[in-house]
């Protein structure tokens, strides 16, 4: 019985042996496909987290676009003279309404030059007889304010500081710069 066993044993081996090196034989290739795929996935998720990075990058700089791109409009704008006078007079309108009288005495629109800097530039020399320090900074805040509908830059302002008993006569020089 052992010689029987033995050969039992041995055929069985060899049976697994044989039955091993065909399963490998039919599915390396498999295995292989298997394991290219896994090595492909970790590439495509390294490059699809650099993506991610640079996607939110991207929209980090476009949301800074966005905010910056209510200044750019700005000066885009086409500058109209009877548009400006308007819109100078109606503010001192509306504040007069409030308090103290301020009287607009001259304005004075040049003609646009063009800049270094590729911009168009209008010089706009506004001439006020103002009440009130307080009242003359709250003009001062409307011309510069971010929420303006044009750019104004005071090139230069002075006034009489200290000597003020009554309303008093400023000369604030503008300038806008326009596309």
């Amino acid at each position: 019985m052992s010689v029987y066993n033995k050969n039992n044993k041995f055929i069985s081996y060899l049976i697994i042996l044989a039955t091993f090196f065909i399963v490998v034989l039919f599915t390396k290739d498999q295995i292989i496909k298997i394991q290219e795929n896994r090595d492909l996935r970790d590439t495509y998720n390294i490059e699809l987290a650099d993506k991610k990075t640079q996607l939110a990058e991207i929209n980090k700089k476009r949301a800074m676009l966005n905010k910056s791109s209510e200044n750019i409009d700005k000066y885009i704008l086409e500058i109209k003279e009877d548009e400006i006078i308007d819109y100078l007079y109606s503010y001192i309108e509306e504040t007069n309404k409030r308090n103290w009288v301020s009287i607009i005495k001259n304005i004075s629109i040049s003609d646009p030059k063009d800049t270094e800097l590729w911009f168009k530039e209008t010089l706009i020399t506004l001439e006020l007889l103002v009440p009130s320090e307080e009242k003359l900074k709250r003009t001062l805040e409307f011309l510069t304010s971010s929420k303006s509908k044009y750019n104004f830059f005071i090139t230069s302002f002075t006034y009489p500081y200290w000597e003020i008993d009554w309303n008093f006569s400023v000369t604030i020089p503008l300038k806008v710069l326009y596309k």
